[in-house]
């Protein structure tokens, strides 16, 4: 597998390029801000984009795709009802195919409906649900009963798979599951009603335990 993270701009987006390196086929994962940038790369890897994948239908990571059809005609991959435009749709637990590569589809909705993760190998691409150290946010009670029962799901991988996020927000841009499950504070709350809790305190926890 080849796999690159890339910084997209806007706010501390982070992007990738996936692809199969038998047959040389690749995906844009999240391309926004900078998708110029994803077909110039394929090329100096000697890569074939073949198609746009999408974590959820925010703005900030979708913006990028009109640019990517508009230049090779892609096809989007999103999850299925998904509030943005897509050509193709996945479902949880479903093994879309880029080549001879497979990724498995978690769905892990709360901070957005159709929010997706991605699991390539030993790479877990998190979107807005898990970042290092810290989750996606949330507006309603129920919106963080759907993360919180998303994040339980992740964390039942095994503590060497890789988080890859869809924001560079914690210290560090990229961490794995065993780091998370030990160091994130979200993860480390005992019960729904801690992690409730914590959301609603944020500002406040990090600022007593100085975290940026």
């Amino acid at each position: 597998m080849i796999f690159e993270q890339i910084e997209n701009g806007g706010d501390r987006n982070l992007g990738y390029l996936v692809a199969d390196e038998k047959t040389r086929k690749a995906a844009a994962v999240d391309p926004s801000y900078r998708p110029e940038y994803y077909i110039r790369r394929a090329g100096e890897l000697d890569l074939e984009l073949a198609c746009i994948i999408c974590t959820h239908s925010h703005h900030d990571h979708v913006n990028g795709n009109d640019h990517l059809i508009e230049e090779l005609g892609l096809d989007v991959v999103m999850y299925r009802d998904a509030e943005y435009f897509y050509d193709i749709e996945v479902k949880d637990g479903e093994i879309f195919r880029l080549g001879e590569l497979k990724l498995a589809v978690i769905h892990t909705p709360g901070h957005c409906e159709d929010g997706m993760c991605l699991l390539a190998e030993d790479k877990l691409i998190t979107g807005d649900t898990l970042f290092v150290g810290k989750v996606g946010g949330t507006a309603t009670e129920e919106e963080a009963r759907k993360e919180y029962d998303s994040l339980r799901r992740l964390m039942e991988l095994d503590d060497g798979i890789g988080v890859y996020p869809g924001h560079d927000f914690g210290v560090k841009p990229t961490s794995t599951i065993g780091y998370e499950r030990n160091n994130n504070p979200f993860i480390l709350q005992p019960t729904f009603e801690d992690f409730l809790h914590l959301k609603e305190n944020w500002l406040a926890y990090k600022q007593q335990h100085n975290i940026p």
